[in-house]
């Protein structure tokens, strides 16, 4: 019984000390905490701009923004991002005069009998076979280089906005806003026209039906 009785009190006396211990150490917690500057505890956190914040072009119908860069090439390489957008927006230009050309061409022939009773697609193969279309791709390559090599270094310098050669800007809204829409204008349709001409093009070869590229 004495055995037990002694059990008891030590194993009280070790509860107390394991409770002081305890109390201890919250006390010294709570006086290191208040050390902390309360800058450093609260300091909200701040959000990195994101590459797509100074351009426009991510605007969706049904939703507010998207950004389509599946690759992650604008994160990966942010200072190339005025290049691509510059690539972007004469590849959607370039597809745009494309698709009114193939479809006038449907209808629409320069002279020569050469060029008369075929379709677009074998006009295209005539014009490899005889070689015209090695001298158009000469000479628009010749001018691509002369245009190209400065426009991409004053891109990049900062000195002119991608795809911008003063060309119409009379036509040109005055309002910020509007003219932001006249961008996002440009670069759907020209997203669109990319698409499209491959389509139209694809389908041609395949039906050898020209316009309207739909059988």
């Amino acid at each position: 019984e004495l055995h037990r009785i002694r059990r008891s009190i030590r194993s009280a006396t070790f509860r107390r000390h394991s409770m002081r211990a305890v109390l201890v150490l919250l006390a010294l917690a709570g006086a290191a905490q208040a050390f902390v500057a309360p800058s450093a505890r609260s300091a909200p956190k701040v959000v990195a701009p994101a590459v797509f914040d100074d351009y426009v072009g991510g605007q969706g119908a049904f939703v507010k923004d998207y950004n389509f860069d599946p690759l992650g090439l604008a994160e990966k390489a942010p200072e190339m991002v005025p290049w691509y957008r510059e690539c972007e927006i004469k590849h959607g230009r370039i597809a745009m005069l494309a698709v009114v050309g193939f479809i006038t061409a449907e209808y629409v022939r320069i002279p020569g009998d050469m060029y008369q009773g075929m379709s677009v697609v074998e006009a295209h193969n005539a014009l490899l076979k005889n070689g015209p279309m090695y001298q158009l791709l000469f000479w628009i390559g010749m001018f691509e280089l002369i245009v190209t090599i400065p426009a991409f270094v004053a891109t990049q310098n900062g000195e002119r906005a991608p795809g911008d050669f003063n060309f119409g800007m009379g036509f040109a809204p005055k309002d910020p806003e509007k003219f932001k829409l006249k961008q996002i204008a440009e670069l759907k349709n020209g997203r669109l026209a990319m698409l499209g001409f491959s389509g139209m093009v694809t389908q041609s070869v395949l039906s050898g039906h020209g316009f309207p590229y739909v059988y």
